[in-house]
């Protein structure tokens, strides 16, 4: 599964397939979080990172 993290609208979502799902991370928020965040939620899954 791939997963990708992207900023949207002063927020970090995440792409999963087609869908976005909103984070609870504001934008300013460090993207080390996210993606440990993503981890958790889906484990075992290729995280990418997009701008």
């Amino acid at each position: 599964m791939n997963v990708i993290i992207q900023k949207f609208n002063g927020m970090w979502h995440l792409i999963v397939g087609s869908c976005q799902i909103r984070s609870p991370f504001l934008e300013t928020q460090d993207r080390g979080l996210v993606v440990a965040y993503a981890r958790r939620i889906y484990p075992g899954a290729k995280i990418f990172e997009r701008d």
